[in-house]
């Protein structure tokens, strides 16, 4: 573990034991519970049954382990599945790559460092974009709006993060994708992440959408409104590497709509009617304090 990685881990436990008051619990379940989930034999996708839908997760070697738990419960509730994309942000192990394949068979891994050369035909069509993935390497997130566009053929894409626990069925991404993706989806919350540009402020209308789940159809995002996003960004400001996606989502989808705050939250309790937990970088402790107590009797 690194110096970086360890003062995060730190970070995590001071508040498990001072905020949360639930230290031996939260050790107990990320280092012991959790990761039973890798040897448990189990195959936890589903067959494909819409083949207008592809599903992309972006993901790293650290967050393995949450990336199975997430997807597990992801299929375990949601009714309608399509094509799995996993996006390797380039430190996936041979073994990470192996055991999602062990644990979703359908699953298709997608190696950012490969994509310019194995999209090339398709990138050569919106050179601002091209050149933004390839000249600004930091911004990871970037990978996160721009890879699923070019990999899927499909007609629907549904990106979801790995620090999402899902405990319900969604009957707002289920219609939709049913009825034909007219409508845009994106999380919300009631905290503002907006990103800085040059010469002009970013909508504040839009910078409380949330990238935990974006669904849309290929025909509502518009990479010409998405280029222009792109020569906007003020590139001295590092403020914009942490929600950068986000922001190009907001910006670039049209016909975009909340999913409902009530049902798929940030803060808050699950209780009832609850659909999914975003449990975002603050509130990660949670992840396994509260999520994976709800949902171990059914993984491990």
């Amino acid at each position: 573990m690194n110096i970086k990685k360890l003062k995060l881990e730190l970070f995590y436990l001071k508040k498990a034991f001072l905020v949360y008051k639930k230290g031996f619990k939260y050790i107990y379940n990320k280092y012991i519970l959790a990761p039973k989930i890798l040897k448990s034999g189990k195959v936890f996708d589903r067959p494909i049954n819409n083949e207008n839908l592809s599903i992309h997760i972006l993901t790293c070697h650290r967050d393995l382990v949450m990336l199975i738990w997430s997807l597990a419960s992801f299929y375990k509730n949601l009714k309608i599945v399509g094509q799995l994309f996993i996006h390797n942000d380039g430190s996936l192990t041979d073994g990470d790559k192996k055991k999602i394949k062990e644990l979703f068979p359908s699953v298709e891994i997608i190696d950012s460092q490969n994509f310019e050369e194995d999209f090339a035909a398709r990138l050569d069509k919106f050179p601002v974009i091209k050149e933004f993935r390839n000249k600004y390497p930091q911004y990871v997130l970037l990978k996160k709006i721009v890879d699923p566009y070019f990999v899927s053929d499909k007609d629907y894409r549904l990106i979801i993060d790995s620090d999402l626990l899902w405990f319900d069925s969604s009957a707002e991404i289920e219609t939709e994708v049913l009825s034909g993706c007219n409508k845009s989806f994106m999380m919300s919350t009631d905290v503002s992440c907006p990103v800085y540009f040059k010469h002009e402020k970013f909508d504040d209308r839009l910078s409380v959408f949330n990238s935990g789940i974006v669904l849309y159809h290929k025909d509502n995002f518009d990479t010409e409104k998405f280029s222009h996003y792109l020569t906007l960004l003020d590139l001295e400001n590092p403020e914009n590497k942490h929600f950068i996606e986000q922001a190009g989502y907001s910006y670039s989808l049209k016909n975009l709509a909340s999913l409902p705050r009530s049902r798929y939250i940030a803060k808050g309790r699950v209780g009832q009617g609850v659909v999914m937990r975003h449990y975002t970088s603050p509130r990660r402790v949670l992840f396994y304090t509260e999520g994976l107590d709800l949902l171990k009797k059914d993984y491990v």
